[in-house]
């Protein structure tokens, strides 16, 4: 059953009610996550940056899995006895090269599907669609990937900070075909059983 969380952000900006309803999902999951940056990062910067705010959700072990330059296998099998996922931000196109090269959207799903928490942060959140089309009007994709399919858990598009003056949400929609729910930094959604959504701070359905 799916337990779903997309965020734009996550800071000391989130809005409060979506902090309170993770940190109930966190305290009956459990506190141990699985950390997937998008690409490489030697000093772990961005982690050490979202830490503090992980901690305070109420993780408290973390695994961190690279999946770029410093990749190693064993450390995909031990995603399994995490507690919840968390999918860092970044290049969108290049986050999901890299999740296909490793074989981690096989991994991903079948976590999900056994009832594994699974939290997105901009580029980890779009990643929850069937497709990172939507992609297009943040990320440049110089990696030129073509097979944009992605791990199909929603049957939407999640467009994360959303800017009214910078993005023509009327005409994204409409190239792509699907509902596009918008997501202002500080705001996200909370997909819990297959049924339940729930949105916090500053969310549009188009």
């Amino acid at each position: 059953m799916s337990q779903l969380i997309m965020l734009s952000s996550l800071d000391a900006s989130i809005d409060q009610h979506l902090a309170d309803h993770m940190k109930r999902m966190i305290s009956k999951k459990g506190t141990k996550l699985g950390y997937v940056p998008s690409q490489y990062d030697e000093t772990k910067y961005y982690f050490n940056k979202m830490r503090p705010h992980l901690e305070r959700l109420g993780f408290e072990e973390f695994i961190y899995v690279d999946i770029d330059q410093a990749f190693e296998q064993k450390y995909v099998k031990s995603l399994e006895t995490c507690d919840a996922i968390f999918l860092s931000g970044g290049n969108t196109y290049y986050f999901l090269n890299n999740l296909k090269n490793r074989g981690l959207i096989s991994v991903l799903q079948r976590f999900v599907q056994n009832g594994g928490l699974l939290i997105g942060v901009s580029a980890g959140a779009m990643m929850m669609s069937h497709t990172i089309e939507i992609a297009a009007n943040l990320d440049p994709n110089d990696i030129a990937l073509k097979d944009l399919d992605a791990l199909n858990f929603i049957p939407f598009h999640f467009l994360p900070h959303y800017d009214e003056e910078k993005h023509d949400i009327r005409k994204i929609v409409s190239e792509l075909g699907a509902p596009v729910y918008t997501c202002k930094d500080g705001a996200g959604i909370i997909l819990s059983h297959d049924t339940k959504l729930t949105t916090y701070g500053e969310i549009e359905k188009w």
